[in-house]
């Protein structure tokens, strides 16, 4: 039995040993920039931290939002200054201000984030017209020329409209209500 404690006890040093040798490497690497060596890798992620939480709102920092909206893929830019509850934040603050923003740029000269919206722009969600896509009379979102964006191709066949009909909806007509748009649809239907 004598030789088997043996080998435990050399293990048990052996053990030991490795443990002191492993926390002085630790101690070393992570207090050696005390002493005058370089931040570890530990301390300088820390630092980054540290820096960024200092960064702060001011009265002089443009904030910048950028609205993407995915439906018509148009980017609306908005470019202001804080109001007085936003000076002084911190990004983190600032992150839980604007959930579900992305923040892109975050300094004192400027606050840049991003906001992706499943919807149609401004533009194209309150403007409407009627014009021609594939020979037949169509409903658009947005305004003539203006990126349209398909919502309907009706059945109603551009060929069989009078002549000056036509050339209204090659220009786009614009309507102001769905009623507008109802009745003049079914007013080309019946010619």
């Amino acid at each position: 039995m004598l030789p088997f404690a043996k080998i435990n006890k050399k293990y048990a040093l052996l053990c030991v040993a490795l443990l002191l040798v492993m926390g002085l490497s630790a101690y070393y690497m992570v207090y050696r920039s005390f002493s005058g060596g370089e931040n570890p890798i530990l301390l300088q992620e820390t630092e980054v931290a540290k820096q960024d939480s200092k960064i702060k709102i001011t009265n002089d920092t443009d904030i910048v939002q950028k609205i993407l909206y995915l439906k018509c893929n148009e980017e609306e830019v908005l470019k202001t200054k804080p109001t007085e509850n936003l000076v002084g934040l911190s990004i983190y603050q600032m992150q839980k201000i604007y959930e579900g923003w992305e923040f892109e740029k975050f300094d004192t000269n400027e606050a840049v984030m991003r906001l992706k919206v499943d919807g149609f722009c401004r533009e194209h969600a309150n403007n409407i017209f009627i014009g021609v896509k594939d020979n037949h009379v169509a409903v658009f979102y947005g305004r003539p020329g203006y990126k349209p964006i398909v919502k309907e191709i009706t059945a109603i066949q551009v060929n069989k409209l009078m002549p000056h009909d036509i050339e209204e909806l090659e220009k786009g007509m614009v309507v102001q209500s769905k009623e507008e748009l109802l009745r003049t649809l079914e007013g080309m239907q019946s010619r």
